[in-house]
């Protein structure tokens, strides 16, 4: 019994296992197969999402852009022309003069420069007032009381009038040689005009005025383009005009007649508003 029990001990141990230890090569393939889906399905995931993100914020840059534009623009406008002595005659209360290449004629408040640069003029409401950077009123003069009872004379210096000059420049959009907006591609400007002084209406607009027209309204479009590139994947943006076809006229030339033709990829955004001088009609 003891030397069977021996025989039948040994005999287990020569019995091969049949438990397989680690993987096949097939199993092995497989795997890495599977795997390299699930990796290409998450890398093509992260890519799409962080497009969108990118396209999200180009979008975001271009509407805050836009908007502050449009408010710093019509913000300033509506301080031309206004007048510390509301019975003063325009002309008496702007003489003529030239301020830092913008040439006013007696009586204007706003005269264009060329197509993207315009200036306006404004008497101080008081000590407190500000121009467009922010800076106080410096001038010299008494700003203690409205206006002398001698209707016929300002009652402080002419020298203290107030100017600035808004222009497009390096694509920003700037006052006073300060650069105040960023990421701008073009700017457009159309002038309500009357050729009399005294006749507070708007006769018609027009993209350059003459030297002696009077301005007293102003409809004016700003072009926007966002800072990143390869946001639209080969879609364009219909504010531009096809290089290559004629007929494909974008919406900033139907609206400026100014051909833009924009760089492939680029976000653009154009944003529009118009401005009624209130010192300058009833």
């Amino acid at each position: 019994m003891h030397l069977l029990g021996a025989c039948g001990v040994l005999s287990m141990f020569s019995i091969p296992s049949r438990n397989q230890r680690g993987l096949s090569l097939v199993e092995l393939m497989v795997a890495m197969a599977i795997s390299s889906f699930l990796i290409l399905g998450i890398t093509q995931i992260y890519l799409d999402n962080k497009r969108n993100y990118l396209y999200q914020q180009g979008q975001g840059e271009n509407l805050e852009n836009g908007r502050f534009a449009l408010m710093l623009i019509g913000e300033r406008l509506s301080k031309a022309g206004y007048r510390r002595n509301p019975s003063l005659a325009m002309d008496i209360a702007f003489p003529a003069r030239t301020v830092d290449g913008c040439a006013f004629t007696a009586g204007q408040a706003v005269v264009r420069v060329d197509d993207a640069t315009l200036c306006l003029r404004y008497q101080p409401r008081d000590e407190n007032e500000t121009n467009c950077l922010g800076n106080i009123y410096s001038g010299t003069s008494d700003l203690s009381t409205p206006y002398d009872s001698d209707t016929t004379l300002p009652h402080f210096n002419s020298d203290d009038i107030m100017v600035e000059k808004i222009v497009l420049e390096d694509g920003a959009l700037k006052c006073n040689s300060q650069e105040l907006v960023g990421n701008i591609q073009n700017l457009y400007f159309d002038y309500g005009v009357n050729d009399d002084l005294y006749e507070l209406k708007v006769d018609s607009y027009a993209a350059n005025p003459d030297a002696g027209d009077i301005i007293r309204a102003l409809r004016y479009s700003v072009l926007l383009a966002a800072t990143p590139s390869n946001l639209t994947q080969g879609v364009e943006s219909k504010v531009c005009s096809n290089p290559n076809n004629d007929d494909e006229i974008g919406d900033w030339e139907k609206l400026t007649g100014q051909a833009l033709t924009c760089e492939s990829g680029k976000l653009y955004q154009m944003v529009s508003s118009s401005s009624t001088l209130r010192n300058l009609m009833p």
